[in-house]
């Protein structure tokens, strides 16, 4: 899943770019390291680190190695690299995505927790946010342990996207009544005009529709007014 590149992402980068320039690696190297991560090859990781290389290197395309060791579940080389003290749990690649993030999309809440609790990995910042993730894909464990250790429920992304419009489009019902019991905001609309109502409805969630309109009623003693008619009125 590919989101929003942001300004949150442009500082890390930039940051990033200065960790590299500290540390004397060839292009072999990282090439080597990029492999290794993916293929959990955990002797080479070490033999690489031994050698100077930065645990935060990134490989041509902007992907930390520790992103590219969640994406292929790479736990040897995830739990080394943890190790480090000088690990980044925060950094991240070029499209804004972190290694919290990326844990929080693949359903993997012993690693969620282990970033959180140990390492003080960020649950918010701007734009996309773990809970985002999380719940676009329906994760509705991650999601309780994130919004349970200070996640902002209704955290905007760029388009106002809410963590409620993905869990909507999910189709994860316990999901969303979850989020509705944590205090998520029925009324904000994303950059198109659409609220989790609307999403339900593109995304042919009819059970969810309907318990939404329900709860908009009860909440606002009114039925629920869709973006054309909203704007016309």
């Amino acid at each position: 899943m590919r989101l929003k590149f942001n300004s949150y992402g442009v500082l890390l980068a930039v940051a990033c770019l200065v960790n590299q320039l500290s540390y004397a690696q060839t292009a072999d190297q990282i090439t080597d390291f990029a492999k290794a991560a993916k293929f959990d090859n955990v002797s080479e990781v070490k033999s690489l680190l031994s050698k100077g290389v930065n645990p935060n290197a990134v490989d041509p395309y902007g992907n930390p190695m520790l992103i590219l060791a969640i994406k292929d579940k790479s736990n040897q080389v995830i739990d080394l690299l943890l190790q480090n003290p000088k690990i980044d749990v925060d950094l991240s690649n070029k499209s804004g995505e972190t290694p919290l993030m990326i844990a929080s999309i693949e359903g993997n809440l012993p690693l969620v927790k282990t970033l959180v609790l140990k390492h003080k990995a960020l649950l918010d910042h701007i734009s996309w946010t773990p809970l985002h993730y999380a719940c676009a894909r329906g994760h509705l464990d991650v999601a309780q342990f994130l919004i349970a250790n200070g996640a902002t429920v209704d955290s905007l992304s760029l388009g106002n996207t809410t963590p409620l419009m993905m869990a909507v489009q999910s189709g994860n019902e316990q999901l969303v009544k979850l989020l509705l019991d944590k205090g998520a905001d029925l009324q904000i609309r994303n950059s198109n005009g659409l609220t989790a109502i609307d999403i339900a409805d593109i995304y042919d969630k009819p059970s969810i529709s309907e318990g939404l309109r329900s709860r908009w009623l009860k909440l606002y003693k009114k039925p629920y007014i869709g973006p054309a008619k909203a704007k016309a009125s």
